[in-house]
């Protein structure tokens, strides 16, 4: 059996709708989720790329049902500000409610005010999200850091310059409940390249 690429979509996908689809069976989970955040999802404007966008990033884990997050963002190359953002999200509703609040809170933004983000800050813009959700609140903020490191490789950072703006804790909990990360994914093929030559 090969295993999923969770990095790429298929060009073409079969979209089956089940009973539980929207979340309608009553679950503890489901049952947990703020109105503020409900209202979020139902409403959000800014799924998608953003048009020129320049950055990207993924963040995500597969052990116990797929949650994933594609960040994607128009930085100006010149004044470091976030224009626009947009996002495309696999999994349940709390990932695409802090999606979504991430993309508006960081639009305007600095690359280096986008990286103060904190998982508070996304919870109090969703009203909170149920406690089997919280890692959702976590890949919100590393989505940010690994937007903010491919913009900074396209531009030619090296490790040295990356380890400055967005140093990694491999071993700290955000990181490791990131089993995918784009982030971490470009370090690696940057140590490899070093040590090939």
């Amino acid at each position: 059996m090969s295993e999923r690429d969770v990095y790429h979509e298929p060009p073409t996908r079969v979209l089956l709708r089940t009973a539980d689809a929207y979340q309608t069976e009553s679950m503890d989970e489901v049952a947990g989720y703020s109105e503020q955040l409900l209202s979020i999802v139902a409403d959000y404007r800014n799924g998608g790329r953003p048009e020129g966008f320049n950055a990207q990033a993924m963040v995500g884990k597969s052990k116990r049902g797929e949650v994933a997050f594609r960040l994607f963002a128009r930085v100006n190359p010149v004044t470091r500000v976030i224009e626009a953002a947009g996002f495309k999200t696999r999994g349940c509703l709390a990932m695409t409610g802090c999606a979504s609040v991430t993309c508006t809170m960081i639009e305007g933004r600095t690359l280096q005010e986008a990286l103060a983000l904190t998982t508070d800050e996304v919870r109090a813009a969703v009203g909170g999200v149920p406690a089997g959700r919280a890692n959702t609140l976590a890949f919100s903020v590393e989505a940010v850091r690994a937007l903010v490191g491919d913009f900074l490789v396209r531009e030619g950072a090296g490790l040295e310059e990356l380890d400055a703006m967005v140093p990694c804790d491999l071993y700290g909990v955000d990181c490791l409940m990131c089993e995918h990360c784009s982030l971490r994914d470009t370090r690696n093929d940057m140590l490899m390249k070093l040590l090939e030559d």
